[in-house]
């Protein structure tokens, strides 16, 4: 099943060739492209054919984190009912 990476680029790595590689690659789709990341969907087989991870090529799977809600709710109190006076 195909899944979701993003390839990072850093220092000195090809970011053209390796590109142009993927997006000749009929197994692997771009999804969006910027000049230091792709993001792609492609069976993880598939993409470590086309690139190999190293120093200066990065590859991680898309992770997706659930948005907090900020709307205003009314909590109800969480205060302790007094203690009886001792005697």
């Amino acid at each position: 099943m195909a899944r979701r990476f993003i390839v990072r680029f850093r220092g000195s790595a090809p970011a053209k060739e390796i590109a142009s590689k993927l997006h000749a690659d009929a197994l692997v789709h771009v999804v969006e492209e910027t000049s230091k990341m792709l993001l792609v969907e492609a069976d993880e087989a598939d993409l470590l054919h086309v690139v190999q991870p190293g120093p200066d090529v990065v590859i991680v799977p898309e992770q997706h984190y659930e948005r907090p809600d900020v709307r205003p709710s009314i909590k109800p109190d969480r205060v302790k009912p007094p203690e009886p006076l001792k005697r």
